[in-house]
């Protein structure tokens, strides 16, 4: 009887211990949001090219996606990098309005990941994927320039205005989601080897 009383304990030992690291993830993916917005809020990059943030929210937002899954961690991620970027100063939604353009976007990361742990795909396809992902999520940010045009006119490949705005966000988006995709890969192959060896 002891056995059998002991086996009904172990399933709500181990649904705490999953719900312990769920939230753990959960507040990781968020952290990393409020770094990104810290960072964006505080420095000033001075690119002058549309989608360029991307490169310094959305990397990282995929990276700790990847790194401490969680289903709602890309879209939670995203959203406090907006709102704490907006906080402190900065302007990564482009105001208020769009700070679910952002959520959105993040949205989009966590149904590929999601859609990723059902397929259970190599690595290296999953940063392609990624890449397609991340240019996709900025594209969704995009909006808020085509909705809110703003004075300076950009030009791109030949393109200029809000042609040339949505190549520079895709082309941003990309290499957030290929540089997100392949840190969080080579970073979870570090810590696998460091494991083996302890």
């Amino acid at each position: 009887m002891r056995g059998y009383l002991s086996t009904e304990k172990n399933p709500g030992r181990w649904s705490s211990l999953v719900t312990t690291l769920q939230l753990q993830a959960l507040l990781v993916n968020i952290s990393v949001g409020i770094l990104a917005g810290l960072f964006l809020a505080h420095f000033r990059l001075g690119l002058g090219m549309p989608g360029h943030k991307a490169l310094f929210w959305l990397m990282p937002v995929i990276a700790a996606r990847l790194l401490r899954p969680h289903v709602i961690g890309a879209a939670a991620g995203a959203c406090t990098a907006a709102v704490t970027s907006m906080a402190f100063g900065g302007n990564l939604a482009g105001g208020v309005l769009f700070i679910p353009l952002v959520a959105i976007a993040g949205g989009l990361i966590d149904v590929i990941m999601l859609w990723n742990s059902r397929l259970k795909l190599s690595p290296w396809l999953l940063i392609p994927l990624l890449g397609v992902g991340g240019m996709s999520a900025n594209l969704i940010c995009a909006i808020k320039r085509i909705l809110a045009p703003q004075f300076n006119q950009h030009q791109l490949l030949g393109l200029s205005g809000i042609p040339a705005q949505i190549v520079s966000y895709a082309i941003f988006g990309l290499l957030a989601g290929l540089a997100g995709a392949t840190l969080a890969v080579l970073a979870s192959r570090v810590i696998g080897k460091r494991k083996e060896n302890l």
